[in-house]
């Protein structure tokens, strides 16, 4: 008797416990949570075609056949969005100056302290120009932005003029506010200017993170002009925490400071270890298994919150939410395979010189430095050997093929040379790929009861959808 030919494809996968059950996840993103049985089954190619759990499977986006075949390939391209996008995010660093000097800064100080000049100004304008993207963000970064204000306001004038409505133009200023005044609070709110600073939590907590200097940067100064912000234009400042060692012992408290605030999203990432930062580590540095503990803790109490009503989120989650419920692309770089630094972001410093992320310039270092705007067009950088060395240095194909959580993970090659003075990972040692996997990890788990807690991030992600923002607020 002849045997019949098999008319299905499983797409190999990788397997976690997790739970009790088994998830199985592949390259295309499907995925799917089984009991030992049907994993066992799964696992021999014991499928039997049209059976329950092959239907189920079918539908999960493991087992492929002439009839899903096409909806996998576009919800593959969906979710690997980045890879047929022009840059989105530009970063201008308007100057290398603050008037601050907090200890977990991870810019180090540079010699010359230069502002980017009107010259310099320009050309990022025609770069953005050159971009060919519906939705770009244009992010005025320093030291302090404002301290050089003139080129603030041209960016900002002038970035308007020149897109003429031709794209959809998003514009940020990260800044600790200490140079806020009336004046430029209506220039910003005039051109719908996005402002962003860093709050760490509630007083004790803020203050005791920025070791003040003068009483510079304080709870009290950052609560003044964000509530002033608020009461004249009816507009809140978004704020992020960076989380030091001393923020470990204050989840929940970290948490309710944001929702006093009026945030409806708090971003929980750990502090890199560089610039200004590694001179203090030994004070402000944790391994990946302490940041999880906070983490977890975190999260827990804002799903309990969500619970009885309170709209706040954790950005984090919400980006895995919604690549691995939605099957988009939320424009998280960090997370994106290969790393979007060059291709996704992009970052101006006040010489001119373009970098592919904001890291990448902290570092200092040529090897990361794609070009310079005043010297070479947009397709020249975008074409750099740099560039192209530092994208394939980050495609976790390479190295980390057995991770569960590789079709929706990725690692940023810089942060890596910080610390493995590397771009190529040794991921089994690597604190942000712990991190990052124990993230997805605690999101699974949830995923696994189909709860409350998962429709609470499926509204997440929802809510979140196609975005054009930047990875994160550099600290300020």
């Amino acid at each position: 008797m002849m045997r019949q030919k098999q008319r299905y494809f499983i797409v190999p996968f990788n397997s976690k416990r997790i739970n009790g059950r088994q998830l199985v996840t592949n390259r295309l993103g499907g995925w799917a949570f089984l009991e030992e049985q049907d994993f066992a089954t799964l696992n021999a190619f014991g499928l039997v075609e049209h059976s329950p759990l092959y239907e189920t499977l079918k539908a999960k986006g493991v087992v492929v056949d002439e009839s899903n075949v096409q909806t996998l390939l576009q919800e593959y391209r969906q979710l690997n969005r980045n890879l047929f996008l022009d840059t989105g995010l530009h970063i201008a660093v308007v100057t290398n100056r603050c008037n601050m000097a907090c200890s977990y800064c991870q810019v180090s100080a540079a010699p010359d302290e230069k502002d980017m000049s009107i010259e310099v100004a320009a050309r990022v304008i025609l770069y953005l120009c050159e971009v060919r993207r519906e939705s770009v963000v244009l992010e005025l970064q320093g030291g302090e932005p404002l301290m050089n204000w003139p080129v603030v306001a041209f960016l900002i004038e002038n970035a308007r003029k020149a897109n003429a409505g031709s794209k959809s133009l998003k514009i940020a200023v990260v800044s600790n506010l200490l140079l806020l005044d009336e004046q430029k609070m209506a220039f910003l709110n005039r051109h719908d200017v996005v402002l962003c600073t860093s709050l760490d939590g509630p007083e004790d907590v803020h203050d005791r993170n920025r070791k003040l200097i003068g009483g510079r940067g304080s709870y009290r100064e950052v609560m003044d002009r964000a509530s002033e912000f608020r009461m004249k234009f009816g507009r809140r400042i978004s704020m992020l925490p960076t989380i030091t060692r001393f923020s470990l012992k204050h989840p929940r408290r970290i948490v309710d400071e944001y929702v006093k605030n009026g945030q409806t999203e708090i971003c929980l990432r750990p502090v890199n270890n560089m610039g200004n930062a590694r001179c203090s580590w030994r004070e402000l540095g944790y391994s990946s298994a302490e940041f999880m503990d906070f983490y977890c803790e975190a999260i827990e109490y804002i799903l309990e919150l969500n619970r009885q009503g309170v709209d706040i989120s954790e950005r984090m989650a919400r980006v895995i939410a919604t690549k691995v419920l939605l099957k988009q692309d939320p424009g998280y770089v960090d997370m994106m395979n290969p790393c979007g630094a060059g291709r996704a972001v992009i970052t101006y410093t006040p010489d001119g010189g373009c970098y592919p992320c904001d890291e990448a310039r902290m570092m200092g270092k040529k090897l990361f430095q794609l070009g310079n705007i005043l010297e070479d067009s947009y397709q020249d950088v975008m074409t750099s050997a740099n560039l192209l060395s530092l994208l394939e240095a980050s495609c976790l194909d390479l190295w980390k093929t057995g991770s569960v959580f590789s079709p929706w993970s990725g690692y940023c090659p810089v942060v890596n040379y910080a610390v493995q003075k590397n771009i190529v990972p040794k991921t089994a040692c690597s604190s942000a790929q712990s991190i990052q996997d124990g993230q997805f990890e605690f999101v699974f788990s949830k995923l696994s009861a189909e709860g409350r807690d998962m429709s609470i991030l499926k509204d997440w992600a929802i809510r979140g959808g196609y975005e054009n923002k930047s990875k994160k607020i550099q600290n300020v």
